[in-house]
């Protein structure tokens, strides 16, 4: 009898442990060292991103990902123990930009219809949006059928483009518009000049192909392609086509239908016909936009962008030469002098992070030294300033870029140059003087009290924002006078702010009643 009894005893014990195991396994993901599993792609993914992880995306938990995780987990004070868990996953996913449902969400999350996709869904209906995605030009990735960041950041880039709401889930809406991409695809995007079939449109995935050979030669005359002429539409392909549909106003969807051939066809012959002129000649209107940062720059460079540097390097006094489009010695010595100025290298190489600073120098208009600016200058740039939720946009400029903060209530304006950009911004002052700058507008006392601002990025686009003056650690400037970094905050949401702690509460505070003076100052 005691036997029996404690043997139902010890079966009891047994499945209750097993019920428990199996019941905390259902509702929480945890990955650790030596597992595989697609999500672990979409981890290292993230923390990529963040700049902690320099591996491979494989799927695979090994030495390199543990470590990020860990290095992950300190920064963010979590449990340091390398094991990714449902809160580093929630907090990972969170900085990194990634909407995540959490483990309740199941691994299909469709609705009783079978139209909604969103993150971690995982089946035949993920791959066909997958497949449909990469046919558009908007998705690079594997198809897994596995719902992952590069998925959700294809369909929200996919809903950017066609005017619906961007929060990366595929329903029906967005469903029925990449149906009706596909189907007009093939009629409104003709091969161009020299290729024969009309319905062999440039994309990605073409191979093979004398009008991508074209397309690549083209865009190589024009400085936007730096690759081997191969007649394979690839990933350099796209990006040259990207840069070159964005820097003239088309719509940026890395594919070569009529309208951006046609273009390229426009400024291969006007470049060749207006190559020797002298100064300011009709290029006026292209000179006057920003430069693109993701072209370089060089010696023996001879395109539109080189234009436009020289007419901005000239109007901000480093460049005194005829503005020829042509990257000679005297362009060369401009960007050395101006990288100089900057603390740069100075190679006279226009790369990102040169052209990102003279974009930011010259959205300040000339106003680094403050003292204010006239009520209509104000009025227009309170305009064009926006609110928007800093998690959506912050992976725009990459870390080492420049920034322009204008302080509108008294006029001062200084550049920060960025270190990161994770719940908010960390930033230095770029410079001695503008950190000098930046002491005047807080009256020369040091204060953790924000300050609402306009901060102007590399693109031309100012948000509205927070700040204050006190050095703290860590930092890279050895220069500038200002022993430490400072923090940048951007819009979230209030109860984001109120989770995150009072001082993030107290910036979004400081935002919102900034936002309202920016308003007044519109009129």
């Amino acid at each position: 009898m005691n036997t029996g009894a404690s043997t139902k005893k010890w079966l009891i014990v047994v499945l209750t442990a097993l019920w428990v195991f199996v019941f905390a396994t259902a509702c929480a993901k945890t990955y650790r060292f030596g597992d595989e599993a697609d999500e672990i792609e979409t981890i290292q993914t993230a923390l990529k991103q963040l700049k902690l992880y320099t591996g491979d995306i494989t799927g695979h938990f090994g030495e390199k990902t543990e470590t990020a995780v860990k290095l992950f987990q300190k920064k963010y004070a979590l449990k340091d123990d390398g094991v990714v868990g449902e809160d580093t996953l929630a907090e990972l996913y969170e900085a990194a930009g990634i909407t995540y449902t959490g483990s309740s969400s199941g691994s299909t999350s469709s609705t009783s219809d079978g139209t909604l996709l969103r993150y971690g869904s995982q089946n035949e209906s993920v791959r066909t949006l997958q497949q449909n995605l990469a046919s558009l030009g908007y998705y690079e990735g594997s198809i897994t059928g596995h719902f992952g960041s590069l998925t959700e950041a294809a369909v929200m880039n996919f809903q950017r483009k066609n005017g619906l709401s961007a929060d990366g889930i595929a329903g029906a809406k967005t469903l029925e518009k990449i149906d009706a991409a596909l189907g007009n695809s093939s009629s409104s995007g003709s091969s161009g000049s020299s290729s024969g079939s009309s319905d062999s449109l440039l994309k990605y995935g073409v191979e093979g192909s004398e009008a991508v050979r074209q397309l690549q030669e083209n865009l190589k005359s024009l400085g936007y392609y730096t690759g081997s002429v191969t007649g394979n539409f690839g990933s350099l392909t796209k990006d040259a086509v990207f840069r070159f549909q964005r820097a003239n106003n088309l719509s940026a969807d890395g594919i070569a239908g009529e309208k951006t051939l046609a273009a390229i066809s426009s400024k291969l012959s006007g470049s060749s016909s207006s190559g020797g002129s002298s100064s300011s000649g009709s290029s006026s209107g292209s000179t006057s936009s920003l430069l693109d940062t993701s072209v370089t720059l060089q010696k023996n460079s001879n395109n539109d962008e080189v234009l436009k540097l020289q007419t901005i390097l000239a109007a901000l006094g480093f460049y005194s030469g005829n503005k020829t489009g042509n990257f000679g010695d005297l362009t060369q010595q401009a960007v050395m002098s101006y990288q100089r100025s900057k603390g740069l290298t100075a190679d006279g190489i226009a790369g990102k992070k040169t052209l990102a600073a003279i974009n930011a120098d010259y959205t300040s208009g000339n106003t680094s030294s403050g003292g204010g600016s006239s009520s209509s200058n104000v009025s227009s740039m309170a305009a064009n300033v926006l609110y928007s939720n800093f998690y959506s946009w912050r992976r725009n400029y990459d870390n080492g870029e420049y920034c322009t903060v204008y302080d509108f209530s008294t006029g001062y304006s200084w550049k920060l140059r960025i270190m990161t950009k994770d719940a908010h911004m960390d930033a230095e002052p770029a410079t001695a003087e503008d950190t000098a700058i930046m002491n005047k507008a807080f009256g020369n006392v040091q204060t953790w009290t924000p300050k609402a601002v306009w901060v102007t990025f590399s693109d031309g686009k100012t948000y509205i924002g927070s700040t204050h003056n006190v050095p703290h650690s860590p930092y890279h400037l050895t220069d500038n006078n200002f022993d430490g970094h400072l923090c940048v905050h951007f819009p979230i949401p209030m109860e984001t702010a109120q989770s995150i702690g009072p001082y993030a509460t107290s910036h979004q505070e400081a935002i919102n009643e900034g936002w309202e003076a920016t308003q007044k100052l519109k009129y």
